[in-house]
């Protein structure tokens, strides 16, 4: 579900910004090995979004949002996606320099 809040598509420097929003919300070891060695199979590019835009948004809206292991998203299926991310304090992933 935080896939969705993020906005986050299939990519896989998009798994890896949610593995570091993952690693400072749980501080969990399987997210930090994911966070530091999932960008070593990007392209220069796609490094480069997730250095300067993707893990900058993932560390703040860790810090931000709500510890999302205790929301029961069941309850939120019918409210609108928009009024959970103002609820749980999470803002849609960059997916470009230019965001």
């Amino acid at each position: 579900m935080v896939y969705t809040l993020a906005g986050a598509g299939v990519t896989v420097a998009e798994e890896v910004a949610l593995k570091w929003y993952e690693l400072v919300q749980t501080n969990l070891p399987m997210c930090t090995l994911s966070a530091v060695f999932g960008p070593l199979q990007l392209t220069y590019a796609e490094r480069q979004i997730l250095l300067r835009k993707q893990i900058p948004w993932a560390l703040a809206c860790g810090r931000a949002s709500a510890f999302f292991m205790n929301i029961y998203f069941e309850r939120y299926f019918e409210k609108d996606i928009n009024e959970l991310r103002r609820m749980m304090r999470i803002s849609v992933m960059p997916k470009t320099l230019n965001e």
